[in-house]
């Protein structure tokens, strides 16, 4: 029991002192530690949204994959078949060119 007295009045000297060196009354340090609490709180449930949001768009993302990768192979196929067509032309041309040198 000597040592919880003991316990209990090393935390009072200390929280005493602590509050004398920030020139604080106890009211002002449980309305600050509050304040810190709430804005803490309010922080994490901003966090906890935001990466909730970010999960969601992951997870659309992913989702969104087979038709990014039908569109892209859709580009490829258009792209091979338009140099397939241009490419008698582009011959053509560097024979020209290379008469004129």
């Amino acid at each position: 029991m000597k040592t919880v007295f003991k316990i209990v009045g090393a935390t009072a000297v200390v929280a005493g002192a602590y509050l004398y060196s920030r020139k604080e009354t106890p009211g002002e340090f449980v309305e600050r530690a509050k304040n810190t609490f709430n804005d803490k709180k309010q922080k994490a449930s901003d966090w906890k949204a935001a990466y909730d949001n970010f999960k969601q768009s992951i997870d659309y993302l992913t989702a969104q994959m087979p038709v990014v990768e039908k569109t892209i192979s859709d580009i490829q196929r258009d792209v091979d078949d338009a140099m397939f067509q241009i490419q008698p032309r582009l011959e053509e041309i560097s024979k020209y060119s290379d008469k004129m040198k």
